[in-house]
């Protein structure tokens, strides 16, 4: 029997200039407490693996020297060579983009820092990131299970402190302004996220979502992957081990919006929220439109 067709609601924000300031799309990402040096020949690989498997949507500009370039042949040996050996003392920054100007494309944000934990108190908390958008065509057209795969995939290459995959609201500026409302109240299982990579992450858990990976120390500090499977019984929560004392979480099989209007709970995220809850990401930096109070409820919608 054909599967029903999948698909999302088109969450777009226009500027006042008529410009796409927001926009839903499909979000993977990675935190890594490691310098770049130790990760490098591992993202590497995680790209190459992603341009390879994304196909027939393709990466075609790079941040060049103060522009975007076009991605030809010699410009990924740049790229390479650049995050595999940088500047004494440097990390590595690396952005590709389907087309740079798209908020709702296909981003790669690579920051690779020089050293952790960096040695200014207020960028403590900094790590290195992987971050990886997809168009929700590629979501709907190639199904949940080929983005699992894509995403194992690469989360095997990758010596990760925690990471993500879910279906997310992006904003070009990080600042939702009036778009929140296409979210808020209606769509609790939808990610708010900038268009770029966030460093101050330390080893927090970045919220629950559909795809949940674990390493160290939070996985150890919740019992391992038998304290995991003791503690989430839910049908439909999947817990597969992976190498180097990691796992990855998976509510259902696919992401869920959480339509509220359909009257969808999303219990396995809740069940999920109240274990991660002491190891939670807090934002300390507010959205447009939302005091700390109001903020603070967005992030506890799972658990209040």
């Amino acid at each position: 029997m054909e599967m029903p067709t999948l698909q999302y609601p088109r969450l777009r924000y226009q500027n006042r200039r008529g410009g796409l300031a927001a926009s839903d799309a499909l979000l993977i990402c990675f935190y890594m407490q490691y310098a770049n040096d130790q990760i490098a020949p591992a993202v590497i690989r995680a790209l190459e693996l992603f341009r390879e498997r994304i196909r027939p949507y393709q990466l075609a500009w790079y941040a060049g020297d103060g522009q975007a370039e076009p991605l030809d042949g010699s410009a990924w040996d740049e790229i390479r060579k650049k995050t595999l050996e940088p500047e004494p003392d440097e990390g590595a920054f690396q952005q590709l983009w389907d087309d740079p100007i798209r908020v709702d494309g296909l981003h790669v944000d690579y920051r690779g820092l020089p050293v952790v934990p960096l040695p200014w108190p207020n960028r403590k908390d900094d790590v290195s990131v992987l971050y990886l958008r997809l168009p929700t065509e590629y979501l709907e057209e190639q199904g949940p299970d080929r983005v699992r795969e894509l995403a194992l995939e690469l989360a095997q290459e990758l010596p990760f402190n925690s990471g993500f995959v879910d279906f997310a609201l992006c904003s070009n500026t990080g600042d939702f302004g009036e778009a929140i409302d296409l979210v808020r109240p209606r769509y609790p299982g939808v990610e708010l996220a900038p268009s770029s990579a966030n460093l101050r992450m330390n080893t927090w858990v970045d919220g629950v979502h559909w795809m949940n990976f674990l390493g160290q120390p939070v996985l150890g500090q919740l019992g391992g992957v038998d304290g995991l499977r003791e503690r989430l019984t839910l049908p439909g929560v999947s817990i597969q081990e992976m190498s180097g004392e990691r796992v990855l979480i998976t509510l259902g099989d696919r992401p869920e919006t959480g339509d509220v209007e359909a009257g969808q709970m999303l219990p396995l995220h809740r069940a999920l929220a109240r274990l991660l809850e002491p190891h939670l990401y807090h934002r300390t930096t507010e959205l447009s439109r939302l005091s700390p109070e109001e903020w603070l409820r967005w992030e506890r919608r799972f658990l209040d």
